[in-house]
C-alpha cells in the first residue's frame, strides 16, 4: 500500500516563495526587468527645447536614447513614436539573435540628436542611431525633423524649395557635390541614388545659414561598405532655389526711364501715431510716393496705420524688429530680427518687404550673409537730413535741398514732428527742380545701381 506524503502547509509556502524568488532573480539577472533610467535637462542655448535621455543596461543588451522635448505635446508624440519604433525593432532583433548574444557581446542601441538652429523659430533635429543586435555588423541610420517651434509645424522640403524645377535642380546639386569626391562617388550605386532622391518628402535634410545638408543611411546608396553619407551644399548655390526667395517679390516693378530725374524719400522707425498720419497727408497732397522702413514692434503697436501706409501706395520695407544694432547680434538673432518683422509686415499690410535698412546703417559680413539668405537687400541712404538730431524744420529742409542729386536716397524719420514740418518745403523745392518722387525699389531698376552689390545707397 502506497501512502501519499503530506507536507506541512508552512513548508509548502516557503518552497513556493523560494521558487518565486529564484525566478525573479533569474529575470533580473537576464535584464528583463532591469530598471530604465530617465534623465532630463534643459538646453539653455536652445529656447523651447529640453533633452530627455533614457538608458537601460542588462546582461544581454544596452540602449541609450536621447530625445529633445518640445513645448508642444503633439510634436513630442511624433518624435517619440519614431524612437519607439526604433526601440521595438531593436528588441525584436535582440530576440531574433538571442543565441549569438551574451554578456561579453551584448546588443546595443544608441540614438543621439544634433540640433541645428537656423533662427529663433526653425530647428533641424538630426538623429543618428546605431544598432548592433548581435549580427555581423551594426547598422547606422539617420532621421531628421525640421520644425517651427512657433507654429508647431514640421517643415517639409516642399515648404522651403520653390517648385518642381527647383527640386530637380537640388537633385543635380546633390549629385554634383558627391561627384567632387571621386573615391566616394565610385562606390555609389547610381540606381540606388536615383531611387533615394526620387521622392523629396523622404529626404533627410537640414540647413543652417551656411550650408544645406542631405543625409543617406548606411547602404542606402551603395551595395558595398560605404557607411552613412552626408552631402553638404553651399547655401550660395541653394539660396536661389529657396521658397523664401519668392516671398519678398511684390507686383512687378516697371523700370524707370533712364532719362528721368528721380529721388527716393525714405522714412525710418515708424509707424508713429502722431507723425506718420501727417506725413501721409502731405505726400498725398503732392502726389508723391515714398518708402517706409518700419520697425516690427511699431507695426505691432499700430497695425491700422501700417496698413494705411501700404494702402496709399507707398512701399513698406524692413528696419528690424526693435532697432537693435545687428552687428552686435549673433546669426540667429539677426535672422529673427529680419524674419519676424518681414512676417509681421506681410500679415498686417499684405506687402512682403523685399528691402532691409539695418538700424543705424550698421552692417558687416555677418549681417550681409543673413540678409542675403533672407532675400533682403541692404539699403542705406545718400542724403542724411539729420532730422534725428532734432534740428529745426528749416535746417532739415535746407540740408535736403543742398545735398540732393539725381537718384538720391533721402533719409527722414516719421517719428519726429520736425520731419513732417519740413516735408512740404522739401517736396515743393524738389518738385520745382524737376524731380519725380519714386520708391526705392523703383529707383533700383536704374542701371547705375549695381545689382551685384549687396548694399545700395551705401554713401551715408
Amino acid at each position: 500500500m502506497i501512502k501519499s506524503l503530506r507536507w506541512p502547509l508552512w513548508l509548502l509556502i516557503m518552497a513556493l516563495f523560494s521558487g518565486v524568488l529564484f525566478l525573479v532573480n533569474q529575470l533580473l539577472s537576464s535584464g528583463t526587468y532591469a530598471e530604465e533610467k530617465v534623465e532630463r535637462k534643459d538646453w539653455s542655448k536652445y529656447p523651447g527645447l529640453a533633452l530627455e535621455t533614457r538608458t537601460k543596461k542588462t546582461e544581454y543588451y544596452t540602449f541609450s536614447i536621447s530625445l529633445p522635448m518640445l513645448d508642444n505635446k503633439e510634436m513630442n508624440k511624433i518624435i517619440q513614436k519614431w524612437a519607439a519604433e526604433k526601440k521595438e525593432f531593436f528588441l525584436s532583433k535582440v530576440e531574433e539573435n538571442k543565441d549569438q548574444i551574451h554578456k561579453d557581446n551584448p546588443a546595443s542601441l544608441s540614438i543621439e540628436v544634433d540640433t541645428i538652429q537656423l533662427d529663433d523659430e526653425m530647428y533641424s533635429l538630426v538623429f543618428s542611431s546605431h544598432l548592433d543586435s548581435g549580427g555581423a555588423n551594426g547598422k547606422q541610420y539617420k532621421k531628421t525633423f525640421n520644425i517651427n517651434v512657433s507654429t508647431h509645424d514640421i517643415i517639409g522640403l516642399d515648404d522651403v524649395i520653390k517648385d518642381k524645377e527647383s527640386i530637380e535642380e537640388m537633385r543635380k546639386l546633390v549629385q554634383n557635390e558627391m561627384e567632387k569626391n571621386k573615391d566616394l562617388f565610385a562606390k555609389v550605386d547610381k540606381n540606388l541614388l536615383e531611387k533615394s532622391l526620387a521622392n523629396p518628402q523622404d529626404w533627410k535634410w537640414s540647413m543652417d545659414s551656411d550650408q544645406f545638408h542631405v543625409y543617406f543611411d548606411e547602404s542606402e546608396i551603395s551595395k558595398g561598405d560605404l557607411g552613412s553619407v552626408t552631402v553638404d551644399i553651399s547655401m550660395d548655390e541653394v539660396e536661389p532655389l529657396l521658397q523664401l526667395q519668392t516671398e519678398g517679390e511684390q507686383e512687378k516693378i516697371i523700370p524707370l526711364d533712364p532719362n528721368g530725374k528721380y529721388v527716393a524719400l525714405t522714412f525710418d522707425d515708424g509707424p508713429n501715431k502722431n507723425v506718420t498720419p501727417q506725413v501721409l497727408q502731405i505726400l498725398k497732397e503732392f502726389d508723391a510716393k515714398a518708402t517706409f522702413f518700419m520697425l516690427g514692434i511699431q507695426v505691432e503697436r499700430y497695425p491700422e496705420l501700417a496698413r494705411k501706409v501700404a494702402n496709399e501706395g507707398h512701399e513698406v520695407a524692413n528696419h528690424g524688429y526693435d532697432h537693435h544694432d545687428l552687428t552686435q547680434l549673433n546669426k540667429q538673432q539677426i535672422k529673427s530680427q529680419i524674419v519676424k518683422t518681414k512676417e509681421l509686415i506681410k500679415e498686417v499690410t499684405g506687402q512682403v518687404p523685399s528691402l532691409l535698412r539695418p538700424p543705424y546703417g550698421a552692417f558687416d559680413h555677418k549681417v550681409e550673409a543673413i540678409a542675403s539668405l533672407t532675400s533682403s537687400p541692404l539699403v542705406l541712404w545718400s542724403v542724411d537730413s539729420l532730422d534725428w538730431k532734432r534740428k529745426g524744420s528749416q535746417t532739415v529742409s535746407n540740408i535736403v535741398q543742398q545735398e540732393t542729386n539725381p537718384n538720391s536716397i533721402i533719409l527722414l524719420h516719421d517719428i519726429h514732428s520736425t520731419s513732417a514740418e519740413a516735408l512740404p518745403t522739401i517736396l515743393s523745392k524738389l518738385k520745382e527742380d524737376g524731380y519725380q518722387f519714386v520708391t526705392v525699389s523703383q529707383l533700383l531698376t536704374l542701371e547705375e545701381f549695381d545689382m551685384d552689390n549687396p548694399v545700395y545707397g551705401a554713401v551715408r
